[in-house]
């Protein structure tokens, strides 16, 4: 298992960025250029065991993926496993908040199933990946922080 981790403090509260999580769906687009699509696949957003779909393309890579909500504390935890074909390659991952002095940390994670093995012979996609998890949250704080 490969995990990959990128963090950045936000100045605003857990609880803008809890909302903005909650709204995923509807705020996927705004969130970073290569987004295409995303919608709820099931009748309840934003509640464990809901599914999300999404759309994107990293460094010319289309991707579909769907997530399930397993696990949801308020303006703490977002925690998804990826149902679908790519959950063979991503486990899930999950968006975390904690306070800080000038308001709020929001770390993003991704676990992957590959060893050492594997994580150095696409270790070009792995870098590509961890750049657009950077850029998601330079992203966010520009958003969140208008």
């Amino acid at each position: 298992m490969k995990t990959l981790r990128e963090s950045i403090e936000i100045n605003v509260s857990p609880e803008i960025i809890w909302d903005w999580i909650l709204h995923i769906a509807e705020n996927y687009l705004e969130w970073h250029p290569s987004h295409i699509k995303a919608n709820w696949e099931t009748e309840i957003a934003s509640e464990v065991g809901s599914i999300l779909y999404a759309e994107e393309d990293i460094s010319g890579e289309f991707l579909k993926m769907s997530s399930k909500l397993t696990r949801l504390i308020p303006n703490k935890l977002y925690r998804f496993k990826t149902v679908g074909s790519l959950k063979l390659i991503l486990a899930g991952g999950s968006f975390e908040i904690e306070p800080s002095e000038k308001g709020s940390i929001f770390t993003t994670t991704l676990d992957f199933h590959m060893g050492k093995l594997l994580s150095k012979f696409i270790k070009k996609k792995v870098q590509q990946i961890s750049q657009h998890m950077i850029e998601e949250g330079q992203n966010l704080k520009k958003i969140l922080e208008k």
